[in-house]
């Protein structure tokens, strides 16, 4: 499909027209149907079946751990440490930041917690983060916590066991769009980042209709009048050769954000020979790909590819 003839497109016009509405309006009500489903998940992973118990480690959390001084109360981390045996002992683990989602304009840490955790278990010390929000802060407020939590995690290393040349990060909406703008568009101070999970991520920001103002409080006004910002805040804009892996996964049935961004995402990657993978989810819609443990499976294995392997 032509790129003029998508930006018209019925599912780019439901992102528009909907986006806001069910993420801001209904938001509470989606998040609270989140908790519910993630606390539920945490639950049975708590007592996974006996063949599957010695294969992951305990979890221990310290809530609430700011990464940037006392700046912002938002600006705090949840830590998830694997615990197992005499681990001071055993090799160091790798670790991972989870950025959440929510429209860059809502959303908290909690609600990855349940991926977070499975994260944890299998061995990954896990940072998952809340950030500043927009409309108050605009882009790139909301990339540069994420960027300062990594320095941080990276930091912070020693004192977590954790191996610092092994960090990926994981993002699910807003926080894969996030997650992927840190693996695409380094910056000097930045941690190396081995791999990279998006799901459901906004990757391509051109899709946005020009006069739409879906956006508006999160980059400032719409995309015919700041077509270099929506670039800039578009981690297709920044992909080279020399990006991590990368793996998106997407439901086809994705309300909010179609999976024709992944689409465009995944040929970007293909053109500049970067690693990666689209898992597509049949018939999930925005939230269900969210919670759909394929998403999951896929994004551990990915994981354990490029932060457990050899390098």
């Amino acid at each position: 499909m032509p790129v003029n003839k998508i930006a018209q497109s019925r599912p780019v016009d439901s992102l528009t027209k909907r986006y806001r509405s069910i993420l801001l309006s209904r938001f509470g009500f989606i998040l609270s149907l989140l908790a519910l489903t993630l606390t539920a998940e945490t639950s049975s992973a708590e007592n996974p079946p006996a063949n599957e118990a010695s294969e992951l480690y305990k979890v221990r959390i310290q809530f609430d751990v700011p990464y940037q001084g006392d700046a912002d109360p938002l600006q705090v981390a949840d830590i998830y440490i694997p615990v197992r045996g005499d681990i001071e002992h055993a090799p160091k683990l790798p670790g991972v930041l989870v950025i959440h989602g929510g429209a860059w304009v809502a959303g908290d840490k909690r609600f990855d917690s349940g991926h977070a955790r499975k994260i944890a278990q299998q061995g990954y010390v896990v940072m998952a983060i809340n950030y500043r929000l927009a409309p108050k802060h605009k882009h790139p407020a909301q990339v540069q916590d994420c960027r300062q939590a990594l320095r941080w995690l990276h930091e912070h290393a020693q004192e977590y066991h954790m191996d610092e040349t092994a960090l990926g990060v994981w993002g699910y909406s807003a926080g894969g769009h996030l997650a992927a703008l840190l693996a695409t568009d380094r910056k000097e101070l930045d941690p190396p980042i081995r791999v990279c999970v998006a799901g459901g991520a906004p990757c391509d920001l051109s899709m946005i209709p020009e006069d739409s103002r879906v956006l508006a409080g999160f980059l400032g006004g719409t995309r015919k009048r700041l077509a270099n910002l929506y670039a800039e805040a578009s981690p297709i804009e920044h992909v080279t050769q020399d990006d991590p892996p990368v793996l998106l996964f997407h439901g086809d049935a994705d309300e909010l954000v179609p999976i024709e961004y992944a689409k465009r995402m995944q040929k970007k990657l293909s053109e500049h020979s970067v690693e990666h993978e689209l898992i597509v989810l049949p018939g999930k819609s925005h939230l269900m790909a969210f919670v759909d443990p394929r998403g999951m499976k896929a994004s551990i294995s990915f994981l354990d590819r490029y932060l457990k392997s050899p390098r």
